[in-house]
């Protein structure tokens, strides 16, 4: 499989299920099983187990995180925004994010947190 076919699967897999992991959840709930939360521009984001240490260390193609309504990564309660989606700058081939409103656009996050990789929120960011 190509490279290209296999990130395309990988982006379906994605979406399918990390809105499903997220459903009736809260960042308190995600910690507990495993899940790295954290606080980036005024939202929790989840990565499953491992993944933000994947993602510091620039050694994860793609990721997908779940986003929260809260600056509180204990909260048990919070609403649930979307997913947000990243992908490596090294495999981004400029292509559209249409869920990401105003932008329509994927987020370079170098500039903004010191990490090579292109973003797509699937909720209204702020970016």
């Amino acid at each position: 499989m190509g490279l290209i076919a296999a990130l395309a699967v990988l982006f379906v897999l994605a979406l399918a299920v990390a809105p499903a992991a997220a459903t009736g959840s809260s960042p308190a709930k995600l910690t507990k099983a495993g899940w790295d939360c954290i606080v980036v521009f005024g939202a929790v984001h989840c990565a499953p187990p491992g993944g933000l240490a994947r993602v510091l260390s620039a050694d994860a193609e793609t990721m997908t995180f779940s986003v929260f309504g809260t600056t509180d990564p204990a909260a048990t309660q919070a609403p649930f925004r979307g997913t947000e989606l990243i992908i490596h700058a090294d495999l981004f081939q400029g292509q559209p994010c249409p869920q990401d409103p105003p932008s329509m656009e994927y987020t370079y996050l170098l500039p903004l947190l010191g990490l090579d990789y292109y973003a797509c929120h699937h909720y209204d960011s702020a970016f």
